[in-house]
């Protein structure tokens, strides 16, 4: 959420007043005592002027290697003809990104690792070589588990450890014993591909620029194979499949905003099961992981689309010039920059998991993050998909994990009330206001920084 402009000048006005104060004292302070009094206020972060914030890779832990978890979109069929297909295939592509990323003004980020960084600009760059270095990588699990899980007892699992009422085994333990049972997918059988009819039809949740951007890729893709796509976008996309489904009337291909929903609807087999050359295509292009999203046992089902990259680490370049702080390489480099930073004076987080009914998941981000480093993809799959209990040993050890970090003194701004109650889309601008040094968030959180801070290199 942004600063009201009126609370920012008062802000910057009081910080004038306070700086011509400080200047009338200069003029009256030996040069011993200014030494003295600038010892005291540099220690803290809140005296530099920011101007910019920025990212760094969550560090991996022992050696779990460039691990990255990570959100976006599939694109999914409805229908098994060769021109869905070959608009599937064309999805895969190097082509497509760079095609959508000339058609776009900023905002399109894909994981495909043949797409030359040069394509994206300033910011992306930084975003994409995240995920285009990966080692291994995996879909946000949350959205990938039973939806009374990831988007509700995992969530409130969260909201009570953090508020203090419940331990990381007790809440967990809690989620064991409630979870329903996982559904069964059967192996959907192949059908054959038969010809089109030269017109593919693709819907999704994309409106106005990022619509027009969608259609536009498509162009160069229609000239040299004569098949027509049409993109059509509505922000309540994902309400509105399950009634076109029902009535018989889907799109060719679906824009899946989650693993979740294109789950749901392999179940009854509905969705087609992609072709050998489709699945070529993503193996060629794309690291396993970020097409793991789309696969439900072994077949495939979506194609990656649009990414966010969840495994970030925002902070201010000038707080960490000025206070001599370095990037860290690794998590014991991370928690020996956190202990420099209290010792100095100064609090390295700002969290915040408040979202109204969906409170708490910004702590299972955190969760699913060491999740990945502490355990490696094959527990994580078996934990998001249930073939080891939610309050298993190992799930726990994370959990333990993850609340040392929050509940090592000075660590946390305000301590873990602070967390259990501020917004989560406030917490981070406390990197700006002098509160803390650094918040771990998606991309997507660049949104809410105001007017006037620079993110990244947005050359």
């Amino acid at each position: 959420m942004k600063r009201p402009l009126w609370r920012i000048l008062a802000a910057l006005f009081a910080l004038s007043l306070f700086a011509a104060a400080c200047a009338g004292d200069d003029d009256d302070t030996s040069a011993g005592d200014d030494s003295g009094d600038d010892s005291g206020d540099d220690s803290g972060g809140g005296d530099v002027e920011i101007e910019s914030v920025d990212v760094f890779p969550l560090p991996p832990v022992g050696d779990s290697g460039e691990v990255v978890l990570t959100g976006g979109t599939f694109a999914g069929a409805f229908s098994a003809d060769e021109d869905t297909m070959a608009v599937l295939e064309y999805m895969a592509s190097p082509e497509y990104v760079e095609r959508r990323l000339e058609a776009e003004v900023g905002g399109f980020l894909s994981a495909n690792q043949n797409v030359d960084l040069e394509s994206y600009s300033g910011f992306e760059q930084t975003l994409v070589e995240i995920l285009q270095n990966a080692e291994s990588a995996r879909f946000d699990g949350s959205d990938d588990m039973v939806a009374e899980v990831g988007a509700g007892t995992f969530w409130s699992a969260a909201t009570d450890i953090v508020s203090g009422n419940a331990t990381v085994e007790e809440a967990f333990a809690e989620v064991e014993s409630g979870y329903p049972p996982v559904p069964e997918i059967a192996e959907c059988p192949a059908p054959e591909i038969g010809p089109g009819d030269g017109t593919v039809t693709i819907f999704g949740p994309e409106v106005e620029q990022e619509q027009q951007g969608f259609q536009q890729s498509f162009d160069a893709f229609t000239e040299e194979t004569g098949i027509t796509v049409e993109v059509q976008g509505d922000r309540s996309a994902e309400e509105q499949i399950g009634v076109q489904v029902q009535g018989g009337n889907p799109p060719d291909v679906f824009i899946f905003p989650q693993p979740g929903l294109l789950r749901s609807f392999v179940e009854d087999c509905q969705l087609v099961p992609l072709p050998e050359n489709v699945v070529s295509a993503m193996q060629e292009n794309f690291v396993e992981g970020f097409i793991a999203g789309g696969q439900v046992g072994d077949q495939y089902y979506g194609v990656p689309n649009k990414s966010d990259v969840k495994s970030l680490v925002w902070y201010s370049p000038e707080a960490f010039e000025a206070n001599g702080y370095e990037v860290p390489a690794d998590h014991d480099e991370f928690v020996a920059l956190m202990d420099q930073m209290v010792e100095d004076g100064n609090t390295p987080l700002c969290i915040g998991i408040g979202s109204d009914a969906a409170t708490g998941w910004p702590f299972t981000d955190w969760i699913e993050d060491y999740m990945l480093r502490l355990h490696g993809p094959e527990v994580y799959d078996q934990w998001v998909n249930h073939e080891i209990p939610f309050d298993d040993p190992q799930v726990v050890e994370v959990g333990e994990f993850v609340m040392d970090i929050w509940e090592s003194e000075g660590y946390v701004f305000g301590g873990l009330q602070a967390a259990a109650s501020t917004p989560f889309a406030e917490s981070g601008l406390g990197i700006i206001e002098g509160d803390c040094m650094m918040h771990r968030q998606a991309n997507f959180y660049a949104a809410n920084w105001p007017e006037g801070i620079t993110v990244g290199s947005e050359s």
